[in-house]
């Protein structure tokens, strides 16, 4: 069994992001110095609403691997990423199923933290799971291997590949505000991406289904432990 080599990074979630990691089987937890909206790597710059970000000291970043912008605040998520080369055990050809094992490392560690029970964790083992928000809002839509809590997603992935490696960048959030991303995002410039309903905008960010947690330094340290098994 090949054993995993841990790394804790404490920087800006630009200087993170743009890390280039080793093709190695490790565990990178990230702490960042600064809040951030980061975006995914298709998403465009302008439908970020600047002059609200940089008065609260808010960078504004890409990341590589697709999805939704996610809303970093720098007190209030777990932020770990996974990398595994392409000649490991975990590794799977299929894009879908190679997060499935995430998954289930997150939901037996979010248990073992007494966060609910295993069977009421569950992991998406469908295809991507669209909403009018999903291709806007990370934890707007409900992707293979991401983990839900009584039908609100508690565990956003991503994943990034490259000829020897991939890489799974995943986020639980302490603390989930639907007006931080009406406040830093530019409603006005992306309401025609949005659902085809007569809802508002606004409203179904409000109805985007989040779950909190709380002791992250104990979810972080219960991945380690069970990572080592597998």
């Amino acid at each position: 069994m090949t054993s995993w080599r841990f790394n804790h990074l404490r920087d800006s979630a630009e200087a993170v992001h743009s890390r280039e990691l080793p093709a190695e089987r490790a565990i990178w937890r990230a702490s960042i110095s600064e809040s951030a909206v980061v975006l995914g790597s298709k998403q465009n710059l302008d439908i970020v609403n600047q002059s609200a970000c940089q008065p609260d000291g808010m960078s504004v970043v890409r990341r590589r691997s697709g999805g939704g912008v996610v809303l970093l605040q720098a007190d209030a998520h777990l932020w770990i990423d996974f990398v595994v080369p392409r000649d490991d055990e975990l590794w799977r050809d299929d894009v879908g199923e190679a997060m499935w094992w995430v998954g289930d490392l997150w939901a037996d560690a979010l248990a073992k933290c007494e966060i609910a029970d295993r069977d009421q964790l569950r992991v998406h083992r469908g295809g991507l799971e669209r909403s009018g928000l999903s291709d806007l809002i990370c934890f707007g839509g409900l992707g293979p291997g991401e983990v839900t809590l009584h039908g609100q997603k508690v565990v956003g992935i991503s994943q990034r590949r490259t000829r020897e490696m991939a890489r799974f960048q995943c986020v639980v959030h302490q603390r989930w505000s639907p007006d931080l991303y009406r406040k830093y995002l530019l409603i006005d410039r992306i309401k025609l991406h949005a659902s085809d309903d007569d809802a508002l905008l606004e409203t179904e960010i409000s109805r985007i289904a989040v779950a909190e947690v709380g002791g992250l330094n104990q979810i972080a340290e219960a991945i380690v432990e069970l990572a080592a098994k597998i």
